[in-house]
């Protein structure tokens, strides 16, 4: 099986609850599992009991979470969100199947692609993020990216073989 992810690079801190709470909607009801590690308490945590990820994230740290459905333009299911803060700045990285895209109908593949990729560029434009990526794991090797969005537009990197890059290709060519 294998696995997309949408990376979210160098958000300004200040905008972590706004985005996990706010735009992705995640709630302690909507988490499967989490983690999380008090560095000061030296003990783990899980979601709900972080009041407030900008003060979690004050020290460099991470953070996971796990849920079950997440609505990004197109709901998807059993998401990972792995969240990695150093001072100012970090990364959100969004990891799930890609069967959840996968469709025998190219149309629905293709809306599906694009209606992710118009809600990323709404956060984008949202919380001043400089570039968003989608593509296959491991989204920090550019080989795996299947697209780019910067200042709005979304281009892509690389064609794969396959339903996906095929559809992806249809909708931003």
């Amino acid at each position: 099986m294998e696995y997309l992810e949408i990376l979210l690079p160098e958000i300004n801190k200040k905008y972590i609850d706004l985005i996990i709470r706010h735009t992705l909607k995640i709630t302690n009801d909507s988490v499967a599992s989490s983690h999380f590690y008090d560095k000061l308490k030296m003990r783990d945590m899980e979601y709900s009991e972080v009041s407030s990820l900008v003060d979690y994230f004050s020290t460099p740290n991470t953070g996971n979470i796990f849920t079950k459905e997440l609505t990004i333009g197109e709901t998807l299911t059993d998401v990972m969100i792995v969240m990695s803060f150093d001072d100012d700045f970090g990364d959100i990285t969004l990891n799930f199947s890609e069967s959840e895209l996968i469709s025998d109908d190219v149309d629905t593949l293709k809306s599906k692609v694009i209606k992710i990729v118009n809600r990323l560029i709404e956060i984008q434009r949202e919380y001043d993020i400089t570039s968003i990526r989608l593509g296959y794991e491991s989204i920090i090797d550019n080989d795996n990216v299947l697209l780019s969005i910067v200042n709005g537009k979304a281009t892509i990197l690389n064609n794969f073989k396959g339903q996906l890059s095929h559809a992806t290709k249809l909708a931003y060519q």
